[in-house]
């Protein structure tokens, strides 16, 4: 059986696309609640206001139906006001919160769309998500942070910015985290999707908010509505904190739902319908029983969670402001042994500092793009095509320090029959391959095509998947074939890095990455670029080797 192709999947632009959910929605955080009695909800706001009132963390952990339900802005006053330190979500979260941004409308009508295969193919969400996804992956960002990102960096995109949940905490510099399921959310279909720059980004998000639980001691987590998401990745963070021995025991936990429960501290056994709702276990129960309390809230967000902002603000006061995050969004550090080959080269050649977030990116791109089984392309015309063949030939085997095979493939071939030159000669390698090399291509190109220049974007074309990149070098960056590779590139929803000249030229517009070699004269560029794809080279094998 062959995975599907979802490069074939056909979207469609969201302007035609019906929404059940707009701006005109969202309650305002002013004014007064519904009414809503509750002693757990009194006792958890009182906790909340404990905690923030001693320094102590509170996080908020949710499901999509939060945003959907036209709460944003209830949210947004708490972060605002200092009084939520962390959001947390699942993906959902993320979509529903960025097409508010974008349009002031979100979720459409599932049961339509179901039936004639448009349900999550609207173009621009996956597009554009993506694309901040790729970038700040790339840029040692989490899933949360890249959104948040994106929609400040492009204001004319996003006119309705200011009731995104991410984007408020991003300015804030309050972390924001996203927990994917891969599969579950409708910009897994977009033809541009990237598991991989998905995984990178939701991978850090769960370490940046088992970061979070590491300090919640004395704190609050809170848990709206997401009863598999948030129950499980709360119970995850709090097991990995507990072996590192952080002494998290004394917190409040709180689950709100629709679900009524009864006496929810009461022992259930498997044969009870209870005892399979996960936040019961893992959020209210489990995690506090070193001296917690767990609290559960049956109602509608609609009126549990204005009546919780409003204990709260009253009970801390109008005027409480709780203190700035301590880290706030900050990138993840590069791995020690690649930041010592940067810092190396630095030090030689200090007026490679320029280049030194572009080296940075590209080596975190092609990091992610090797370890999940990509393939690096690379082009150039003369000297630059030389250098092209170079990163090739460092990457297919060991460049600065051996690269030992695996124990088993070891094995398998010396049981060969003379196997064992290639069992103890043998080095893994880096898919790396240089296209132009095949003339019956380039002449086939030639001859048939109206402009023959377009013979790497066909190779390319041929050869490239989802989740590969390209890598372009051109002194000028206006070599032609290699911007039509460039432009192919982007189409097939690869990652586009060029090397250049400090004047980059097309080739700069077109790339996701640039590294912009300081000069303009052709061979002093080319000797710069051999430094950076040498150091490039390095870093990718002191890590994944």
């Amino acid at each position: 059986m062959q995975p599907i192709d979802l490069t074939r999947v056909k979207t469609y632009p969201i302007a035609e696309r019906r929404n059940l959910v707009h701006r005109s929605d969202l309650l305002p955080p002013q004014g007064p609640p519904p009414p809503f009695e509750s002693a757990e909800l009194d006792a958890v706001a009182e906790a909340i206001c404990a905690a923030r009132r001693a320094g102590r963390p509170v996080i908020w952990m949710m499901g999509a139906h939060v945003v959907k339900s036209g709460l944003s802005l209830m949210l947004i006053d708490l972060l605002q006001r200092g009084i939520v330190t962390h959001v947390a979500g699942n993906g959902a979260v993320s979509i529903h919160d960025f097409e508010l941004a974008l349009i002031g409308e979100t979720s459409e009508h599932v049961p339509t769309g179901l039936e004639d295969g448009t349900f999550g193919m609207a173009e621009e969400t996956g597009g554009l998500m993506h694309q901040a996804i790729r970038a700040g992956a790339r840029d040692g960002l989490g899933y949360g942070a890249s959104i948040g990102r994106f929609i400040t960096e492009h204001p004319e995109r996003f006119p309705h910015r200011e009731v995104s949940v991410l984007y408020t905490a991003y300015t804030l510099g309050v972390p924001a985290t996203i927990h994917v399921t891969l599969g579950a959310d409708i910009i897994h279909q977009h033809p541009a999707v990237d598991f991989t720059a998905i995984g990178a980004a939701s991978g850090l998000d769960f370490r940046l908010f088992t970061a979070a639980v590491a300090e919640l001691e004395g704190g609050v987590f809170l848990n709206f509505g997401s009863a598999v998401t948030g129950a499980e990745v709360f119970l995850k963070a709090l097991t990995i904190v507990r072996n590192l021995g952080c002494p998290v025991a004394h917190i409040t936990t709180a689950n709100f739902d629709l679900k009524p429960l009864g006496d929810y501290h009461r022992p259930v056994g498997a044969d009870d319908p209870d005892y399979y709702y996960r936040p019961r276990k893992n959020v209210i129960n489990r995690p506090t029983s070193l001296g917690g309390q767990g609290y559960h809230i049956t109602g509608d967000h609609r009126d549990t969670i204005p009546t919780v902002r409003d204990r709260v603000v009253r009970g801390l006061g109008e005027a409480f402001r709780g203190a700035a995050p301590r880290s706030g969004v900050a990138p993840e550090p590069l791995p020690p042994a690649a930041e010592a080959v940067l810092r190396a080269l630095l030090a030689r050649r200090p007026e490679l500092e320029v280049v030194a977030d572009s080296l940075t990116q590209t080596y975190r791109e092609l990091a992610r793009c090797f370890c999940a089984g990509g393939t690096l392309f690379l082009c150039g015309n003369g000297g630059s095509m030389a250098d092209a063949l170079h990163i090739s030939g460092e990457m297919l085997k060991s460049y600065a320090r051996p690269r030992p095979l695996p124990a088993r493939l070891q094995a398998r071939l010396d049981a060969q029959p003379d196997g064992a030159l290639l069992a103890h000669n043998l080095e893994p390698g880096l898919r790396a391959v240089v296209l132009g090399t095949n003339p019956s291509l380039t002449s086939a190109v030639a001859n048939d095509m109206p402009d023959r220049d377009v013979n790497l974007a066909q190779e390319l074309l041929a050869l490239a998947r989802p989740g590969d990149a390209l890598l372009g070098l051109s002194t000028s960056g206006n070599a032609r074939n290699v911007a039509y590779a460039a432009q192919t590139a982007r189409a097939l929803g690869l990652t586009v890095i060029g090397f250049t000249g400090e004047a980059g030229g097309r080739l700069a517009e077109l790339a996701d990455v640039v590294i912009r070699a300081p000069a303009r004269q052709t061979d002093r560029v080319q000797e710069l670029h051999v430094l950076v794809y040498h150091a490039l080279c390095e870093m990718l094998e002191a890590t994944l080797f």
